[in-house]
């Protein structure tokens, strides 16, 4: 059942972010959402209003981390990260709940060099049929 909604989700990614140019990632025309910035990093959220790219820069070459994600009450999600060479880490978030018509999601990344934290609320996307 996880792997159907993982394998899910990241299709509909790619469906709902429509057309992007050889080499740039999905979403890299989507509206900043939240934003924060410490002495050494970056933190960018950017999102369509159903799908989320969080973006840390300035951690550290291939540097190891830690990436907390929680969305209202639900357990947070705590993972292991490692930045690209560049110093830069990036993940797709999408928000669900159940029962749930939106929330807020706080996201925090930090390495050695760093540790920064953001916010941004969410709404789920209504289904029209005809």
């Amino acid at each position: 059942m996880i792997k159907s909604l993982a394998i899910f989700s990241i299709l509909a990614l790619g469906l709902a972010a429509g057309p992007a140019t050889a080499g740039e990632p999905i979403g890299s025309n989507w509206p900043e959402v939240a934003r924060a910035h410490d002495p050494a990093c970056d933190l960018s959220v950017t999102g369509d209003g159903q799908f989320y790219r969080i973006v840390a820069s300035g951690l550290g070459a291939n540097a190891p981390g830690r990436m907390i994600l929680t969305n209202g009450d639900m357990k947070p999600l705590d993972w292991m990260i490692q930045a690209a060479d560049d110093g830069r880490f990036a993940r797709y978030y999408l928000p669900f709940r159940w029962h749930r018509r939106g929330g807020e999601v706080t996201v925090a990344v930090a390495s050695a060099r760093c540790s920064v934290s953001t916010r941004f609320a969410w709404t789920r996307a209504e289904v029209k049929l005809r």
